[in-house]
């Protein structure tokens, strides 16, 4: 890993998956509404620790990113563990990574998408609709909104994340996309440096996927 996390790249596999299947015909992207959305509901990072659940306003977090100010404890506590420095914490949470919404929605919806979803989700507490796991189903439609204008970034997508999204910091450890190797152990297994690292994987994945097959 390079000293600056903000220019940090992918590698060109940015998930391991075993022969990779093509994505679905070409047809409309349909981008749907993070699921369980309350209206006007104000974003926020959930997360949980054993019997305890906090959240972080995203106003937080977008202050941080914006001065460096941290005026939220659990939010301090996080960028302290995530293994990078401050300064390029900020700059890499607020890159913008140009992407396709087509090319991205034709990964996304694979196999080899789903595969990746899921490995991307397993931080988080299950997230039940209708009696149905929709942990994919609502990571996925808050990539397609934020792609929607053109780039990715951390802040976009966790800006249109479901608030009922809650990462179990005691759970299974977060799986960080990116195989570079980590100059602080920290950097593999971070909240937030998952988080650095999943916009750039994205555009990575949108880039290399196969393009749709088309209608004879």
């Amino acid at each position: 890993m390079g000293s600056s996390v903000g220019a940090a790249e992918p590698s060109s596999a940015p998930l391991a998956v075993e022969d990779p299947a093509p994505a679905q015909p070409a047809g409309p992207v349909i981008v749907p509404p993070a699921p369980l959305e309350p209206p006007g509901a104000t974003q926020t990072l959930r997360l949980a620790s054993g019997a305890e659940l906090w959240t972080i306003p995203y106003a937080a977090l977008q202050q941080f990113v914006a001065d460096g100010t941290i005026n939220d404890r659990q939010l301090l506590q996080l960028a302290a563990n995530s293994g990078w420095p401050d300064d390029q914490l900020r700059a890499a949470l607020a890159k913008p990574y140009a992407v396709g919404l087509v090319p991205l929605a034709n990964f996304l919806y694979s196999p080899a998408g789903v595969a990746f979803l899921q490995q991307q989700t397993q931080a988080f507490r299950p997230l039940m609709a209708r009696g149905r796991d929709v942990r994919v189903e609502g990571l996925r439609a808050a990539i397609l909104r934020t792609a929607e204008g053109g780039t990715i970034s951390a802040m976009a997508i966790l800006r249109e994340l479901p608030t009922t999204f809650v990462v179990e910091l005691g759970g299974p450890p977060t799986q960080r996309c990116s195989s570079l190797p980590c100059e602080n152990p920290a950097q593999c297994t971070s909240t937030l440096s998952w988080w650095v690292f999943l916009p750039a994987c994205l555009q990575a994945a949108a880039m290399n996927a196969p393009a749709a097959a088309t209608a004879p």
